[in-house]
């Protein structure tokens, strides 16, 4: 007879329970693991929160842009502007070749209303009067200005000054609030800006950035000195004003870089130094008077430099002095390299002019520049800009327009130039020193550099007679005789553009 053997189930219980552990780790292992996991991660965020509640005590930087806003945005101003813009009548073809309806009745002359808008910054309470732009207001036949608590006011004259696109308004209201003008040549690449206005429409708008460079022109034409920022510039921010940490207006939101039309974080603003001269002028006389020396100039680069013995390339090279201009009474000669006005360094050609135009007429500069080589100092005392630069210069419209319709800039070849360009002592004609790209010259192998003595069939000695024989060409393609530095001379007949 066989024995069983018998084994208490109690027995087996450690074991299932370890297989039961396993299988539920197995099934819910991976919920498990992410519970925890949660878990760990919520502790984590909980501790860095509170790390951060501590650290955001110390934040001076939101502290002080709040204050600034706070105190400039009662002087920001938007601007509503209408403009009456004339139709052209539509000929009456009723009335063609029927004589019994030729007796009509005149036309009366029809408009639609051109509307803008813009923004702009009161800097004087007591006389209420703002800054703009140009472009916002000039030309205008209405102009209401909305304050910063919502009342609207009709402006009781503009007065503007497009080559620097600035503009005065001036408004009659109680309990204005103005924002000082600050030095602008005191900013620094780096220093923090807000920007305020109504961009799109958008009332009060803040937005902040840093000074990213000084001293940019876009070649628009005009006096430009802009300051460039990447705070948020859009359409109507235009005349607002971009203010520093100490709350005060250094520039005036102008225009912006961008192959959108929207803000790309190139906004371009004119300096307050410009603003508060153009101002001061357009308040008094409704008009800006400036400073005229009677020079055309270019910039040098390092082999220029070199050449002329000069120091550095900073300054602005003369290459034309005007008869009778105040330059010329004063004794600057062409290829005379100007590095200083009154001590202050002139750092380029756009520098030096706005920096003469800036100075009041009458009043006399001391002029360093660099002459063979020699340091000299130039009293000048500076006359009243005329109406027609071109004649004041010599430099006749029709003169200069010509040779540039075939694509060319061209200056009277000097016994100097020649021998810096590698021509002979006697070389006549006239030097090239552009060639525009993509134009019938640039495809036919003009260079700069090259000199040109024959023109049409005419020879040529100066840049005036060969913007002569260019203009007696009547537009039809040109036969130039060329030369080059090594002695080799050939013939190219050009088209204009």
């Amino acid at each position: 007879m066989t024995r069983k053997l018998l084994i208490p189930v109690w027995k087996f219980l450690p074991l299932a329970s370890v297989i039961l552990v396993v299988a539920l780790a197995i099934v819910f292992g991976e919920v498990v693991v992410e519970r925890i996991s949660y878990a760990a991660n919520k502790g984590a965020n909980a501790a860095d929160r509170e790390a951060l509640v501590e650290l955001s005590k110390h934040d001076r930087l939101s502290e002080l842009f709040r204050a600034v806003a706070k105190t400039v945005k009662p002087a920001v101003v938007e601007m509503r502007v209408k403009k009456r813009v004339s139709v052209p009548q539509m000929p009456d073809f009723f009335d063609s070749g029927f004589p019994s309806r030729r007796r009509r009745q005149p036309q009366q002359p029809r408009y639609f209303l051109q509307r803008g808008l813009g923004s702009g910054v009161i800097v004087d309470a007591d006389k209420g009067y703002i800054l703009t732009n140009h472009h916002v207001v000039g030309g205008a036949d209405e102009v209401e200005i909305i304050l910063a608590d919502g009342r609207k006011i009709k402006a009781e004259w503009v007065r503007s000054d497009p080559q620097t696109d600035l503009a005065v308004v001036k408004i009659k209201a109680d309990g204005l609030i103005a924002a000082p003008l600050g030095d602008s040549d005191k900013m620094q690449v780096g220093d923090w800006v807000l920007a305020i206005g109504s961009p799109e429409g958008l009332h009060q708008t803040v937005t902040a950035g840093i000074i990213s460079a000084k001293g940019r022109v876009t070649g628009r034409g005009g006096y430009e000195n802009f300051l460039q920022t990447d705070a948020a510039i859009n359409h109507g921010n235009s005349g607002g004003p971009l203010v520093n940490m100490r709350g005060e207006v250094i520039g005036i939101n102008a225009a912006i870089v961008s192959r959108t039309g929207v803000n790309e974080g190139l906004g371009l603003a004119i300096p307050s130094n410009m603003a508060a001269n153009v101002m001061k002028q357009l308040i008094k006389s409704g008009k800006v008077v400036r400073g005229f020396l009677g020079v055309t100039i270019q910039d040098v680069d390092e082999k220029l430099a070199g050449s002329f013995k000069l120091p550095s390339p900073d300054g602005a090279l003369v290459t034309r002095v005007a008869k009778d201009s105040p330059a010329g009474q004063a004794g600057i000669k062409e290829e005379d390299f100007i590095v200083a006005i009154d001590a202050d360094p002139v750092k380029n050609v756009n520098d030096l002019r706005n920096r003469v135009a800036g100075l009041t007429p009458g009043s006399e500069a001391k002029f360093t520049l660099y002459r063979d080589g020699k340091k000299k100092i130039v009293a000048v005392k500076i006359a009243a800009q005329p109406a027609d630069m071109h004649a004041a210069l010599g430099v006749g419209k029709e003169k200069k327009a010509a040779p540039e319709q075939y694509g060319l800039k061209v200056r009277t070849l000097t016994e100097a130039l020649a021998s810096r360009g590698g021509y002979d002592k006697g070389a006549k004609g006239v030097l090239v020193v552009a060639v525009t790209p993509g134009s019938d010259a640039a495809e036919r192998g003009l260079r700069k550099g090259m000199v040109i003595d024959s023109a049409g069939g005419r020879e040529i000695t100066t840049a005036d007679e060969f913007a002569s024989a260019v203009s007696a060409g009547g537009g039809k393609p040109l036969r130039l005789r060329v030369n080059i530095p090594d002695g080799g001379r050939h013939y190219v007949i050009i088209s204009p553009k």
